[in-house]
């Protein structure tokens, strides 16, 4: 019989097939620093895998960071259509209020997403663009766009819609993909309910007013 002193865990993610170690590796490093600095030699140590095994899965950092990418905007695809179930048929405030207890919740256990976008900022306005799969970012924009077009129950203009979502999307990008800097101001722990009920309040505080402004269906 073979006596083994390795963890449970530690088995299993020795089991862990070497390729999602590596994309998981990348995601937290890329969660950890903007694309320009971010090495595959970091990545190889954080997966606990051989550098050269990466080019072996993926060719390029590009193409390692657009997969990333990818399976993060897939999740939040699968995600999001949830966050407006029933909205259209709750009064203004409740709804807003229901989207963004849905919404918040999911971005606190998945911040990723935010956390690179809010990282990588300065480089996707150069000329040309500097960051792969610049288009992925811009994606969850769109989809934010189509999410409110399609679910709530007043008109909006194309040019109000423009306007809104950018700003709220800076703003949540801000506060949960920062959430560390914001929550040490506010003296609270950046994973805790307490700061997601103060970011959600913070949110409300902006939208709600401007939300109700618009022009309701009949």
């Amino acid at each position: 019989m073979k006596i083994t002193n390795e963890s449970p865990s530690k088995s299993k993610a020795n089991k862990e097939p070497k390729k999602e170690k590596i994309l998981k590796g990348a995601k937290k490093i890329f969660c950890q620093y903007p694309y320009s600095t971010a090495s595959m030699r970091m990545i190889a140590n954080e997966a606990g895998v051989d550098h050269p095994l990466i080019i072996y899965y993926f060719s390029t950092k590009a193409v390692l960071f657009e997969t990333v990418m990818k399976n993060l905007i897939e999740q939040y695809n699968h995600a999001m259509p949830g966050w407006f179930l029933g909205i259209k048929e709750m009064a203004l405030i409740d709804g807003m209020s229901t989207y963004l207890d849905r919404a918040l919740g999911f971005h606190f256990k998945h911040p990723e997403i935010f956390r690179i976008t809010l990282l990588n900022m300065t480089q996707s306005v150069k000329k040309g663009g500097t960051l792969p799969g610049y288009q992925l970012i811009q994606e969850i924009f769109n989809m934010w766009a189509s999410g409110l077009s399609r679910s709530h129950h007043f008109k909006i203009k194309p040019e109000q819609t423009i306007s809104f979502l950018r700003c709220m999307s800076l703003l949540m990008v801000n506060l949960i993909g920062a959430r560390e800097y914001h929550a040490e101001i506010q003296g609270m722990d950046p994973k805790s309910d307490e700061y997601l009920r103060w970011v959600k309040k913070q949110i409300m505080f902006i939208a709600f007013p401007v939300l109700n402004s618009f022009k309701l269906e009949e």
